[in-house]
């Protein structure tokens, strides 16, 4: 693909960062080019690659061989099951990171949604624009073909591969923009991130959406409980494969060894992004992120 910046949505909305959105939101960062960016960033910090190097340790195994597995096993219930986990709070916190991405779009963007699974956030964002070119990629053939159908259904195009989120099948400086929704604690954070930078043009965003470690003592003890238990009730329920059911205690343990909101900031910083904003529920239980790659 050709190199171009993002088009200034100026008819539809005024471009660029909006200030202060909602109370955890971080403040955003002057414009600044690739170079200054480079001579700015934050390195990362030791905390962050020890952090990984345990989630890597604790957590490689499950990736590699099970987690596979329970994405063989859960197209078909995978939205209605996160609505009854969730209380449907999943689906109402994902339409409202939709409407904040949309914010950012120019007509006709092109867009990569990365661990795109069933499709839930290229739908939602071609509802709000239909003009936007969309590309998605996931580890799981059965996921991508459960997308694709959903897709169909709507006479929509998404046009969607089978790849690893940690080796990108895309040139340099492809897209206007890239999502990543519920799937990051199920990777390589920084290997990932890096790819979905190469591939964002000059300009464009990187907006990543999931459920983190909340920050506050006091919301995260009930809460890892509760994730323990509407797991094993989920999986119950659906009568989730023996494979699904051997990772009930990885998720809520997945969750307490991964990024704060503040932390995940941090780490966005050291790989160059900028201009951060951010929005949480219940300190991290959701959170989503939207950072800038340098403008040329």
């Amino acid at each position: 693909m050709t190199v171009a910046p993002p088009i200034n949505r100026v008819s539809k909305r005024r471009s660029g960062f909006r200030g202060r959105v909602g109370a955890s939101a971080a403040r955003p960062l002057p414009v600044i080019g690739i170079d200054e960016a480079k001579r700015h960033a934050m390195s990362l910090s030791e905390q962050i690659l020890q952090k990984e190097d345990l989630r890597s340790r604790l957590f490689g195994e499950v990736w590699r061989t099970l987690i596979p597995e329970v994405f063989r096993d859960v197209p078909t219930y995978y939205d209605q099951g996160n609505a009854v986990a969730s209380l449907g709070s999943c689906s109402r916190w994902s339409a409202t990171f939709a409407r904040a991405i949309d914010k950012h779009l120019p007509h006709g963007a092109e867009v990569l949604d990365v661990c795109s699974g069933t499709h839930d956030i290229p739908l939602r964002l071609l509802t709000l624009d239909p003009t936007l070119r969309i590309h998605a990629v996931d580890g799981s053939a059965h996921m991508t073909a459960e997308g694709q159908r959903r897709a169909h259904e709507r006479n929509l195009t998404i046009h969607a591969r089978v790849c690893d989120a940690h080796v990108l099948p895309f040139p340099d400086n492809s897209f206007d923009a890239v999502t990543l929704q519920f799937a990051s604690r199920h990777l390589e954070v920084v290997k990932s991130f890096r790819e979905i930078y190469r591939v964002l043009k000059p300009g464009g965003i990187f907006c990543h959406n999931d459920m983190l470690r909340p920050s506050s003592r006091v919301v995260e003890a009930p809460y890892l409980a509760y994730l323990r238990f509407s797991v094993w009730f989920t999986a119950l329920l659906f009568g989730s494969s023996a494979e699904s059911r051997k990772c009930v205690g990885y998720f809520a343990k997945a969750i307490r060894h991964f990024y704060k909101p503040g932390e995940l900031s941090e780490l966005l910083e050291g790989l160059g992004f900028h201009n951060i904003e951010s929005r949480n529920f219940l300190t991290g239980v959701m959170s989503y992120h939207i950072a800038r790659k340098p403008a040329a």
